[in-house]
């Protein structure tokens, strides 16, 4: 499980990447506006990794799974 984990991030941060940078023959060229917009996507994928890690260690023990910040739904039916 945790290969597929791996592959899915190294794919999401070499998109982050070329996203951010410009291809030349010398290889990627990073801007001072991309390197600050290419650090906020890698930090915001961190924070949810450690939110989808923390939930699923929840999980786990058998506690609420909600997500930090917002409350866990119902599981009893509405009236």
């Amino acid at each position: 499980m945790a290969g597929a984990f791996e592959a899915a991030t190294k794919t999401a941060l070499e998109e982050m990447i070329q996203a951010h940078a410009q291809a030349s023959k010398f290889g990627y060229i990073l801007s001072p506006d991309g390197l600050q917009d290419l650090v906020a996507e890698i930090y915001g994928l961190i924070v949810t990794s450690r939110s989808l890690k923390a939930a699923g260690d929840r999980l786990m023990s058998g506690g609420p799974v909600g997500v930090a910040g917002t409350k866990s739904p119902s599981l009893r039916p509405k009236r």
